[in-house]
């Protein structure tokens, strides 16, 4: 990594933070990341900076980063280009590290305003300050609690990393992982990337030990050999999962307009993602679920699949989608469905996918999958159970007649996920990882947070995440 991107550090971890631009005026940006950026945990120091005010929120408010009394490490901008350009001077004369401008209004615009971007990173870099943006949303780092950036949420702390050139893609990367039940390390809306690239925040990442893999969302690249060199260094160390905007003739138009990137032609691109071991993903949704896949669990060492289902049905769609993810369904011995079948009904069918033909006997899921896991046939497990809709008030009867039956389900759900923690040991043990396709967060009952995995709400996308993985694995060993 590039000694310069040390500077990275005090874009997410600053001890300090001036807030150029920090108002209490509602509805404008100034006040909206502000509020982000002290309502969210973060400790360090905090200076609003606004001429036209002496506080903000209770805090001091400066005229000038100059006037600063105190060392800063991070700067952060919602004032116009115009003012950003000029308040760079301050910044660098106070030796500020690092800048994240969250305001618009540079080369996207084209014109003259790609000069005023150009000379915003001249002046930062002659400063040794790097930049962040413009055109960003913002940034967060979930362990010390900074969130400043757009979007009013704060996700819990995970070990994903984000980079997006996208600011509201980057906030439905990080929703999909969230309904997944899982949380983030680190984000960053990327922007025009007028200094920093994309390929700069993923070697900062893969250098990072509190990340485990990276999500990015790409519109478009200035240097794509450069690009996929860095991609392929970043994937020796942990998985990259790529979504590419502007695939079509009006899709590289929006990106142009939106972030003023160079797009690349996507069959190009998709043959250098997989060269260089990248995983890309098809949507937002599934470029979330396959990152946060490879979280607490171990790489499938081969695509032979073993389902396991609580009816018929969802085996027969997981069969046709496993096969058309090119996994493998395998036909399981003799011997493993004997030692299955001693725990089944005499009506049971032998076979892979396993059906407990809606069997509600949770007690035999554990041994069936400890017989499977241990059976040397399967490379990965799949358990699907699909349990009453999650919605409030489904579960109420209509009338009086008959009884209340949402009590009974609400216990077999507890009762399974009791056995969670057993079957993640399991998967542990065995290096045969685990993928649960349910309406049921599963994850809540378990205390140990390095216990958790990827819930899946469709069978799509698991056997997605499990091919993902497997692909990652053939990757690596053939590297």
């Amino acid at each position: 990594m590039e000694e310069r991107l040390k500077n990275l550090d005090y874009l997410f971890r600053p001890r300090s933070v001036a807030f150029v631009g920090a108002t209490e005026t509602i509805g404008k940006w100034g006040c909206i990341i502000f509020n982000n950026l002290v309502s969210g945990g973060y400790e360090g120091k905090v200076y609003p900076v606004n001429p036209g005010r002496e506080s903000v929120f209770d805090f001091k408010c400066y005229p000038s980063v100059r006037d600063i009394p105190d060392e800063v490490d991070l700067a952060v901008f919602t004032v116009p280009a115009r003012q950003v350009v000029e308040v760079i001077d301050d910044c660098v004369a106070k030796g500020v590290k690092a800048g994240l401008v969250i305001s618009a209004g540079f080369k996207e615009l084209g014109g003259e305003y790609v000069a005023l971007e150009a000379e915003l990173v001249a002046k930062a870099r002659r400063g040794g300050m790097l930049v962040v943006g413009p055109n960003s949303q913002g940034v967060c780092c979930t362990s010390n609690g900074l969130y400043p950036w757009m979007p009013f949420f704060f996700p819990p702390s995970g070990k994903v990393g984000v980079v997006s050139q996208s600011g509201n893609i980057q906030s439905l990367l990080i929703g999909s992982m969230l309904s997944a039940g899982l949380g983030i390390s680190k984000a960053v809306s990327s922007g025009n990337e007028a200094d920093l690239k994309m390929e700069d925040y993923l070697a900062y990442f893969a250098q990072d030990s509190a990340i485990d893999v990276i999500a990015s969302y790409v519109e478009g690249v200035t240097d794509g050999r450069w690009f996929m060199e860095r991609i392929r260094a970043v994937t020796k160390e942990k998985p990259v999962v790529i979504l590419q905007g502007g695939r079509t003739q009006s899709g590289m138009a929006a990106a142009a307009s939106h972030t003023g990137a160079i797009a690349v032609s996507s069959r190009l691109f998709d043959a250098a993602c997989k060269q260089a071991g990248a995983i890309q993903a098809r949507t937002v949704e599934e470029a979330g679920i396959v990152a946060v896949s490879f979280i607490n669990r171990p790489l499938p060492r081969g695509r032979r699949v073993g389902i396991v289902t609580g009816g018929g049905g969802l085996g027969v769609i997981a069969s046709d989608v496993c096969t058309n993810e090119g996994l493998d369904v395998v036909k399981l011995s003799d011997n493993t469905l004997s030692k299955i079948g001693e725990m089944m009904p005499e009506w049971w069918v032998p076979g892979n996918p396993v059906d407990l033909v809606a069997g509600l006997r949770f007690e035999t899921i554990v041994p069936i999958i400890e017989i499977l896991m241990k059976s040397g046939e399967v490379d990965s497990l799949m358990f699907i159970f699909s349990g009453p809709p999650q919605f409030e008030g489904a579960h109420s009867p209509r009338s009086d007649r008959g009884i209340d039956l949402s009590k009974m389900w609400d216990a077999l759900l507890k009762g399974f996920s009791s056995y969670v923690e057993a079957i993640h040991d399991l998967m542990h043990e065995l290096k045969v990882p685990f993928y649960q396709v349910t309406n049921h967060n599963f994850n809540e009952n378990l205390q140990d947070i390095d216990k958790h995995t990827a819930s899946y709400l469709s069978i799509n996308s698991a056997c997605r995440a499990v091919s993902a993985m497997a692909r990652y694995y053939e990757y690596c060993e053939g590297e």
